[in-house]
C-alpha cells in the first residue's frame, strides 16, 4: 500500500447509508472528514476486518486487534506523528469505527468500520498486497 496516496486509499470507502434512515439527508460521517481520517479508515479495515474474511488468515489465526504503536510504525506516512494519529484514532471511536482497550493502546473493529468500506474492491487490493501479507506474517 506504500504506492498509494492517501486520496487513492481513501476512495475505497463507501458513501452508502445504511439503513434505517434518520434523515434524508443523513451521510456516513466519514464522508466530510479529511483524507488522512479516511485512509485511517481503510487501513484499518485492512488490518481488522480483512483478516476474517481471508480464508489463509483464518487458518493461520490472525489476531482481531492492532495496537496503535505497530500502525504508527506501518502508516506513519499516512497517519502523522503520534498526536495526529492519535487525534484520528479518537474521531474513529468516537463515531464507533473502532474500539480501544482500556489503556488506549490496541485497538478493534467497531461497527462501522464492517459498514464503512467497499469490502469488494478492498478485498482484491489486499488480497494483492505484498505489505499486508508481510504484515500478517510478522504478526502471527
Amino acid at each position: 500500500m506504500n504506492s498509494l496516496s492517501i486520496k487513492e486509499i481513501s476512495s475505497f470507502l463507501s458513501t452508502r447509508i445504511h439503513f434505517p434512515k434518520k434523515s434524508p439527508a443523513e451521510s456516513p460521517p466519514h464522508k466530510n472528514w479529511d483524507a488522512s481520517a479516511r485512509a485511517a479508515i481503510v487501513i484499518l479495515w485492512g488490518l481488522l476486518v480483512y483478516p476474517q474474511l481471508d480464508k489463509d488468515l483464518q487458518q493461520r489465526r490472525q489476531k482481531k486487534a492492532v495496537t496503535i504503536a505497530e500502525l504508527q510504525r506501518l502508516f506513519f506516512e499516512y497517519l502523522g506523528s503520534k498526536e495526529q494519529c492519535m487525534q484520528i484514532l479518537l474521531l474513529l471511536k468516537n463515531h464507533d469505527y473502532i474500539r480501544m482497550d482500556e489503556e488506549q493502546t490496541t485497538i478493534f473493529a467497531g461497527t462501522e468500520l464492517y459498514k464503512a468500506v467497499d469490502a469488494l474492491k478492498m478485498y482484491r487490493l489486499f488480497r494483492d498486497s505484498i505489505i499486508s501479507r508481510s504484515f500478517y506474517q510478522q504478526n502471527q
